[in-house]
């Protein structure tokens, strides 16, 4: 579908520029970190061939044409729930969690996957009403995970208005999850880590959904931002039981993002670095496989001046799940204009039923 015009105001123009520098500063603040640190730095050539041995590990074409031949369906998680808060009309918040069932499909990195014992669990906050409802599974981005923080990024105040019970995951490597000075390590450097964290992910979002089903939530969806864009985006070619699914501010192609981002440096990274790091990560691409979620049912939010992940990457996702397709003001962490993009996820969901008019 077409996205929707509007036309730009002054507000728009600054907020605009301003989002797209707070994005900018933020890259080359982290790139300069980067070359700082005293930790010792990859050899590129070594990267590569790793690179190349990763392809070819998961380049069997059945784990490409068959989802759960590599993302192999858990089984239905026991949760542990702990009380936060009560909400209003009888409603409750709840920190639960499980210990995931995930083994790494390829053997070469299953005991150093394994080695993490913080990442055994599953963590989420739950907000749920007094009686199940149709739930978001909210999935928050690069080095998030911080509950509190997430329950603010995606308003779930909001959404919990609407009617929607709500569910903020913590991805693999991530918030409590991530062991001790080791925040950023997925996705990262290591390319099986990266595979097999975003096979990880979408097992425990599989068990998140069925949980939820068993629960009795009428309908399950996801709002992902950024990282949790491209991990929603992987689930909806993964499992057809996903009722919506939103894209907000995605990222979808890590290539893509880490060429983007050094192409002001002195000496940027030639292209074909970048096809190699999707190459490698082909197994685990949104794009890779066609969406068992209705066209209809998909929604693709991009910021106009994304400098983090470029509104390039939202039409991508957009062409390859031929989705609805909106626009707001500002940038990938400045989101001056989201106002409208929760107004388009709210005509979205009245739409598919998923929430009533109020």
């Amino acid at each position: 579908m077409p996205p929707i015009l509007r036309k730009p105001s002054w507000i728009t123009t600054w907020a605009n520029a301003a989002g797209h520098w707070v994005d900018r500063t933020v890259v080359d603040l982290a790139l300069d970190s980067a070359r700082r640190s005293k930790h010792p730095r990859p050899d590129p050539e070594q990267q590569l061939r790793q690179l190349a041995r990763v392809a070819e590990a998961y380049g069997d074409p059945r784990l490409l044409t068959e989802p759960d031949a590599f993302f192999v369906p858990p089984s239905l998680p026991s949760v542990l729930r702990a009380p936060v808060r009560s909400l209003p009309g009888g409603g409750r918040v709840e920190d639960i969690s499980f210990r995931t069932t995930f083994v790494p499909t390829h053997e070469f990195p299953r005991e150093a996957y394994a080695a993490f014992a913080e990442n055994h669990t599953a963590v989420a906050r739950y907000w749920r009403h007094s009686t199940p409802r149709a739930t978001a599974v909210c999935i928050h981005g690069y080095l998030g995970g911080n509950l509190p923080f997430e329950e603010v990024a995606f308003e779930v105040p909001r959404l919990y208005r609407w009617g929607l019970d709500v569910l903020l995951p913590v991805l693999p490597f991530h918030g409590s999850r991530a062991p001790a000075g080791r925040r950023g390590i997925f996705p990262g450097t290591d390319p099986w880590r990266s595979v097999e964290g975003f096979a990880h992910a979408i097992s425990d979002l599989r068990a998140w959904k069925a949980w939820l089903r068993a629960e009795g939530s009428s309908a399950v969806g996801t709002v992902g931002m950024s990282l949790g864009g491209y991990t929603a985006a992987l689930l909806a070619t993964v499992d057809p039981a996903i009722d919506f699914t939103t894209l907000m501010v995605p990222l979808a192609s890590l290539g893509d993002a880490y060429m983007q981002h050094r192409e002001r440096l002195p000496e940027p990274p030639p292209p074909w670095v970048g096809r190699r790091i999707d190459d490698s990560l082909r197994v685990v691409s949104p794009l890779t496989r066609p969406s068992l979620v209705a066209p209809a049912s998909v929604l693709v939010l991009a910021a106009d001046r994304d400098g983090i992940t470029p509104a390039v990457h939202a039409e991508r996702l957009r062409e390859h799940f031929q989705a609805r397709f909106d626009t707001f003001a500002g940038g990938h962490l400045l989101q001056v204009g989201r106002g409208r993009a929760w107004g388009s996820l709210k005509e979205f969901l009245l739409e598919r039923r998923i929430i009533a008019a109020r």
